[in-house]
C-alpha cells in the first residue's frame, strides 16, 4: 500500500509560461567580470552559500543573486525572503575536477522575478566555456570526474527541460525559489579570512535589510556528521525531496510531506520507512528523485538508511 502511494504526483508537469523572454546568451546579464569561465562575480552580484545543497550528480554549484539598484532583500521568517522586482537568481553547475582538461562547467540556470511572477530558464555553457547559450529543451553531456573522495564517475549528465524545472519548482499554480530561504542561508561564510554568518555579511553590503536576524532558525549541513543524525536526515530529505513531497508541491497527493519544520509525526516516514531507501538507491521509473539525478547518491543513501534504523529504536525521532 505504501508503494501505491509513493509512486505518483497529484499532478502532470504543465508548461511554464514565462511572463519575460529571457536573453539568448548568459553573457547579456553581466553576473561575472572577465573572462566567464573564470566565476569571478561582477561587483553588483552576491554569491551566497547554503546549509545544505541538493545532490546533482556529484555537480558543484556556484550560487548568485543580482537585485537592482537600490532595492533589498527583505527577511521573511524562516522561509524565503522577499525578493524586489528584478531579482535574479543563477545556479551554475560544474566539475572542478575532470579527468582531462580544466573546470568543466555544464550549465546555468536562472530565475527572475519579474511583474510578481518567477520566470526559468536554462542555459547550456558552450565547448570552449566562454559563453552560455539558452536552452528550451534539455540536453545530455558527457563527464569524466573525480569526486571528493578521489572516485572516477562517468555519467551523462541531463540538462533539464523547462518543464522539469516547473516540476521541482512549482508551489501551487506558481514557481518559486528553493534553496534561498532564510534557515538555509543562516550559516557561517569565509570573507577575507574570517568566518562571519553569512546574513549579518549580507546586511553589510546593503543586499539584506535590517531584520530580527537572531531570530531566525538555521538548518545543519546533512554532510556535517558533528550534527545529530535525525537533524542531518531531515535537513536531506528537505533540499532534495521537499520541493515536491510538500503540501503545495507536485507530490501534495501522496502519503510524505518531508518539509524540514513538519513533525515527525505528520511527515509519513515511519509509514514509508523501507520504501524511501527503495526509492532513493535504486534508479529507473521510480527512482527518487525522479529530475536532477542519473546516479543514486550513495552518501546520502546511507545517511538516509542509518537515519531509518535509528527510528526502530527510537520511535517518533
Amino acid at each position: 500500500m505504501a508503494w501505491i502511494l509513493l509512486t505518483g504526483c497529484n499532478d502532470t508537469p504543465r508548461a511554464i509560461n514565462n511572463n519575460i523572454a529571457f536573453k539568448a546568451k548568459l553573457s547579456a546579464y553581466k553576473l561575472f567580470e572577465g573572462n566567464m569561465m573564470e566565476l569571478v562575480p561582477a561587483s553588483n552580484v552576491v554569491p551566497v552559500q547554503i546549509g545544505s545543497a541538493l545532490f546533482t550528480d556529484y555537480a558543484e554549484k556556484q550560487r548568485l543573486i543580482k537585485i537592482p539598484e537600490g532595492t533589498r532583500v527583505v527577511t521573511a521568517g524562516n522561509g524565503l525572503p522577499v525578493f524586489p522586482d528584478g531579482t535574479l537568481i543563477a545556479k551554475t553547475f560544474y566539475y572542478s575536477k575532470p579527468l582531462q582538461g580544466r573546470r568543466q562547467i555544464i550549465e546555468t540556470r536562472l530565475l527572475q522575478y519579474s511583474g510578481q511572477k518567477w520566470n526559468v530558464a536554462t542555459y547550456r555553457w558552450n565547448a570552449g566555456q566562454t559563453d552560455a547559450e539558452l536552452l528550451t529543451e534539455g540536453a545530455t553531456v558527457p563527464v569524466d570526474f573525480q569526486d571528493r573522495w578521489g572516485k572516477r564517475r562517468q555519467l551523462i549528465y541531463k540538462i533539464p527541460t523547462q518543464e522539469d524545472c516547473g516540476t521541482c519548482h512549482r508551489s501551487g499554480n506558481k514557481l518559486v525559489p528553493l534553496g534561498p530561504k532564510m534557515r538555509n542561508l543562516n550559516v557561517n561564510i569565509n570573507v577575507g579570512g574570517k568566518s562571519v554568518n553569512q546574513l549579518t555579511y549580507l546586511i553589510s553590503r546593503g543586499f539584506l535589510a535590517q531584520g530580527s536576524i537572531p531570530a531566525v532558525a538555521y538548518m545543519p549541513d546533512y554532510k556535517d556528521s558533528s550534527f545529530v543524525l535525525a537533524l542531518r536526515a531531515r535537513a536531506y530529505l528537505e533540499i532534495n525531496c521537499a520541493h515536491c513531497h510538500r503540501e503545495t508541491g507536485m507530490a501534495a497527493g501522496t502519503s510524505l510531506n518531508l518539509s524540514y519544520e513538519v513533525p515527525f509525526n505528520k511527515t509519513g516516514i515511519a509509514y514509508n520507512k523501507e520504501n524511501i531507501i527503495i526509492r532513493m538507491s535504486t534508479m529507473g521509473e521510480y527512482h527518487m528523485p525522479k529530475i536532477g539525478t542519473t546516479t543514486p547518491d550513495d552518501e546520502g543513501v546511507q545517511l538516509i538508511r542509518e537515519y531509518i534504523n535509528s527510528l526502530d529504536n527510537k520511535p517518533g525521532k
